[in-house]
């Protein structure tokens, strides 16, 4: 697994490089550190902070590179992608206290939108990786993030959950055991959403040492964000495909942005490679 990390070296630098670093333990990838700085003055501290932050990865038995270049936060983050084949890129919110008008025009969303491999955006400031919520659309489009949820959840000995939004539950039922009920009663039949989601549980309590299944009814990207504020979790991971089309491109991306923009947590966007169909 191939990890590009990447910083402007501002404040909320410890943040970034500390998630990002319990990512990359869990997943025991190979490392590259990638500071861009506006100016090339500032390139000499941003230079030493990376280097220091390098010593920590080869301390947990990463492979580890760091370099520092000037310009464009997003040009030239884009173009580290397209120059190296990533699995995954980490970075920054870089604007969570913008309005929200304008954090959906910042560096961190173009870069999700732009990228062709898949991009954790750390937010927030998050002492550890133990509890990982994977959000399972209940289509074959989903398994994606359920492995590579798993997997990251296996890797941190993490506990991992399973979230699956559904239309919005009936007036009757209003308690939770009736939700109970209801996911049962779900797993039961015989549908193509009830067999994908027993798949993911199935892979995911493979992988994990504490596992479970939730469901939820309302709107999906309001039911993911409350499930993530309620249970505490340290990671939201969802699925989002370019090669999507028509609205089905249109209500993912713009589900994706949602969740990215409104979570307080970092957030994994999982993309298939190029190699992928």
């Amino acid at each position: 697994m191939h990890m590009l990390i990447c910083t402007i070296g501002s404040r909320r630098h410890k943040s970034t490089l500390f998630f990002a670093k319990q990512v990359a333990k869990a997943l025991s990838g190979e490392v590259a550190l990638l500071g861009v700085v506006g100016k090339k003055r500032k390139a000499e501290e941003l230079e030493a902070v990376l280097a220091q932050a390098a010593e920590g990865f080869v301390e947990l038995g990463l492979k580890t590179r760091f370099r520092v270049e000037s310009g464009n936060a997003e040009d030239v983050v884009v173009g580290a992608m397209g120059a190296s084949a990533y699995d995954l890129v980490a970075l920054g919110a870089l604007g969570a206290k913008r309005s929200h008008h304008r954090f959906l025009s910042s560096v961190a969303m173009r870069i999700v939108e732009r990228a062709r491999s898949s991009v954790l955006v750390v937010k927030g400031n998050r002492p550890g990786l133990s509890r990982v919520l994977i959000c399972a659309s209940g289509a074959e489009l989903g398994h994606l993030p359920v492995w590579a949820g798993a997997a990251i959840a296996c890797g941190a000995k993490a506990q991992a959950t399973v979230l699956h939004v559904a239309d919005a539950m009936p007036s009757m039922y209003v308690g939770l055991e009736e939700m109970e009920e209801t996911l049962a009663e779900l797993l039961q039949s015989d549908t193509a959403r009830a067999r994908e989601l027993k798949w993911a549980a199935q892979v995911v309590k493979a992988e994990c040492e504490i596992a479970e299944l939730k469901l939820r009814r309302g709107i999906v990207g309001d039911e993911i964000l409350r499930e993530a504020r309620t249970g505490d979790y340290d990671l939201i991971v969802l699925g989002s495909s370019r090669s999507a089309g028509g609205i089905v491109r249109a209500l993912m991306g713009d589900l994706t942005r949602e969740i990215v923009t409104r979570a307080e947590r970092p957030v994994l966007v999982v993309r298939p490679g190029d190699s992928e169909p």
